[in-house]
């Protein structure tokens, strides 16, 4: 299997960008992408909430007022280059001529930037799969967003990181996490890095997970830990893991522990994960190596032997066909 071993080659490469004077300066920017293509958004918008960053995760673009549409650059991001609905939101922005540019290493998008002149950052085909490229699109959003401090940032701190990631602690994830569904908790703060976990054990293991935030999850998810007898089965299999940071809001930080002790008492066993590092870029990229290492060692108990989604590729297969028909 591709396994974070890779993850250190990501942050030696420079993005560059292809017809460069058609990029416009832009107040704020849209990644328009789906699954891994998003998730280096998703993790810069961690390192700094402040950054006028969204994403898009849909089919055309979103509903803006007419001038935050013309002040806003739409960055058009798909590993493979066919995701049918960043496509979409390609060419919704290039007929209303509004600012757009491109992610991509490769197919049908890449064809399209080209074509029609779009500022694109073409990231390099190595064989990994798109959630193990979020290096890659880190750095190719900050190329695009104009700022070379950050490029810089992700590339030192992305190297630092892939030298201190911890095998120990992943197999031993793995090995209390045997015949169990994961259920990722976090700080508000940290979801985006919890639902990398998720992610991870879904595509890499092969497994349903699930995540949720604290303290939203206090006030709703909790209560299906208090099951009835006939329904104790149901939860059997769930084992939570919390990751927490000391930054975390002190009564987060609370919540976290009183929810770990309730579910303890009702023989749900939790495992309490620290999110550890210097910086935001570190408490990223450290979270990213020990999720995906433990979905990995996770996934050779389950037999496991390649990181590729084939049931998400037949899935993209039968809508083409479905396209082909109508």
């Amino acid at each position: 299997m591709n396994t974070p071993t890779h993850f250190s080659e990501q942050f030696t490469w420079q993005p560059t960008i292809e017809n460069a004077e058609a990029l416009l300066r832009a107040q704020s920017f849209v990644v328009c992408g789906m699954g891994g293509s998003h998730l280096g958004a998703q993790l810069l918008m961690r390192h700094d909430p402040r950054l006028p960053l969204s994403i898009h995760s849909d089919y055309d673009l979103p509903l803006l007022s007419s001038t935050a549409r013309r002040e806003t650059l739409f960055i058009a991001s798909s590993y493979s280059g066919t995701t049918e609905e960043t496509l979409s939101a390609a060419r919704a922005a290039l007929a209303a001529n509004l600012p757009l540019a491109v992610i991509t290493g490769g197919g049908e998008l890449l064809s399209f930037a080209r074509e029609h002149a779009v500022p694109l950052v073409a990231i390099p085909q190595t064989g990994i799969e798109p959630r193990m490229a979020v290096g890659y699109f880190m750095l190719a959003t900050a190329a695009l967003m104009n700022d070379a401090g950050l490029v810089s940032a992700i590339q030192t701190v992305g190297s630092e990181c892939a030298l201190e990631s911890d095998d120990e602690e992943s197999v031993r994830l793995a090995r209390v996490l045997e015949g169990k569904t994961p259920y990722i908790y976090a700080s508000g703060a940290n979801g985006s890095i919890a639902q990398y976990w998720k992610i991870s054990f879904n595509e890499t293991t092969k497994i349903p997970a699930a995540y949720n935030i604290f303290p939203e999850l206090c006030h709703n998810e909790l209560a299906g830990f208090d099951t009835m007898p006939p329904a104790h089965e149901l939860i059997a299999s769930i084992h939570p893991i919390i990751l927490e940071d000391v930054e975390d809001h002190p009564r987060v930080r609370m919540r976290m522990k009183i929810l770990s002790d309730i579910l303890s008492e009702r023989g749900v066993q939790v495992e309490r994960v620290s999110v550890r590092g210097a910086s935001a870029l570190h408490k990223i990229f450290n979270s990213v190596l020990l999720a995906e290492s433990t979905a990995a060692a996770l996934g050779a108990y389950y037999g496991v032997t390649s990181p590729q989604t084939p049931i998400i590729a037949e899935f993209k297969r039968r809508m083409s066909d479905l396209t082909d028909e109508i």
